[in-house]
């Protein structure tokens, strides 16, 4: 039994083909990652020289006074100016540092890790002036 009400249409498909697309070059990212120099930091020599980087940052006067005078996102957070610039001290001239010291170094170093891929990437490109290149694709700074 047919319904007479009832008409099929037929729908032409069409399938456009889509311009292919230009190859992306790839870049693998030559550079430490946050992730990975926090990572690093399992090592406590390694907290050591991020102390050291963190301490170097710090302008002569805010060395001077243990303080940190400008907002200039290099060096330590004014929280954390005295202790490190202390243990930085200590650390630098041989001392040995107590395991609550140590602890304290590790909770520091640990509040850095994009400063201290800044440092990091910086570093390898003066190394290597090549990655300057690279860079422009990765860095916004």
């Amino acid at each position: 039994m047919t319904d007479n009400n009832t008409t099929t249409t037929e729908t032409a498909t069409t399938t456009k083909k889509k311009a292919p697309k230009a190859e992306k070059v790839r870049y693998n990212y030559p550079f430490a990652t946050k992730a990975q120099i926090l990572a690093s930091q399992s090592d406590f020599s390694v907290c050591l020289t991020h102390l050291a980087q963190l301490y170097a940052a710090q302008t002569a006067e805010e060395q001077d006074q243990e303080s940190t005078f400008f907002k200039n996102r290099a060096g330590f957070m004014s929280s954390h100016a005295v202790t490190g610039s202390k243990l930085a001290v200590k650390a630098a001239s041989g001392e040995e540092l107590t395991p609550e010291e140590q602890d304290k170094v590790r909770s520091i170093v640990a509040r850095y890790g994009k400063q201290l891929a800044s440092f990091s990437r910086h570093e390898a490109m003066r190394a290597n002036p090549e990655l300057k290149k690279i860079a422009e694709i990765f860095s916004a700074d």
